[in-house]
């Protein structure tokens, strides 16, 4: 199972991820986009960015306020709500469209709305005021450089059979340039996923180059003849053909097009 596979299972919770900041100018037009059916950003309490928050503490420690995703959270995010057995201001659906009002690109609001809606095979959760497609829609014109949000819409896209919007999200994660391991190995992962073979070798490199100890997306890419000596040698840290840039193996004539081993792709 791959570690964002594992963060679904357990609601998104500890994503480990954030690319920080956005452009002003960026962020003034994703607020003003509102055109394509999935509503402006704009809102009474926010929007906050997720990442600014998600690991600080609840209360700043010379202020003594209470941070704006504590506030959100305590109210409308409480576990039980997103577990969806009970909510204590209203329906799941309701909670989480508030959350997500707030924080567009709350990581683990976006898992429990698209759990919601698979509850009754939706595009739009019961209450919600979104399709689930509109709240990633808000969330990447929110902070387009967000890479969770972007991995966590590739999975979800892949399981409804949107296969090759999930590639094309792929291709936009890739093209952000993460350097943390984390979020080069889920990219990995989830190219594996949706069989973007050479992408997911480049990020193996790379995040096992980076540090990263997890071995199933290695393990995967050995079992579809896609990890050579070559790529080991890359991949140890501090290899110098671990920079942007290094070429990824070149696959074998008869594996060109295989796809990822069944048995490790969940």
């Amino acid at each position: 199972m791959t570690p964002i596979r594992h963060q679904l299972r357990r609601l998104g919770r500890g994503a480990r991820t954030a690319l920080l900041g956005a452009c002003a100018l960026a962020t003034t037009l994703a607020l003003a986009q509102s055109n394509d059916g999935c509503g402006p950003l704009e809102n009474n309490f926010g929007p906050y960015d997720y990442r600014d928050y998600k690991d600080a503490p609840a209360k700043n420690r010379d202020s003594g306020e209470s941070s704006p995703l504590f506030l959100v959270e305590s109210a409308h995010f409480l576990d039980t709500c997103e577990a969806m057995v009970y909510c204590a201001a209203g329906t799941p659906g309701r909670e989480f469209d508030y959350t997500l009002r707030a924080f567009p690109n709350h990581h683990r609001a976006l898992v429990a709305m698209m759990r919601l809606a698979a509850r009754t095979k939706t595009e739009k959760a019961v209450d919600a005021r979104y399709t689930v497609s509109c709240y990633f829609n808000r969330a990447m014109r929110w902070r387009p450089d967000d890479i969770v949000v972007r991995l966590i819409y590739v999975v979800y896209l892949n399981d409804n059979g949107r296969t090759e919007l999930a590639r094309q999200q792929v291709r936009e994660a890739q093209k952000l340039n993460p350097e943390n391991p984390y979020s080069l190995y889920n990219l990995g992962m989830v190219a594996l996923d949706v069989n973007e073979v050479d992408i997911a070798v480049e990020s193996a490199r790379k995040a096992y180059a980076a540090g990263m100890a997890q071995p199933m997306l290695k393990q995967r890419l050995v079992a579809i003849k896609r990890w050579t000596d070559a790529d080991e040698q890359a991949s140890q840290p501090g290899a110098a053909a671990s920079a942007p840039g290094a070429p990824a193996s070149a696959p074998p004539a008869a594996t060109a097009a295989s796809a990822p081993a069944p048995a490790a792709s969940r």
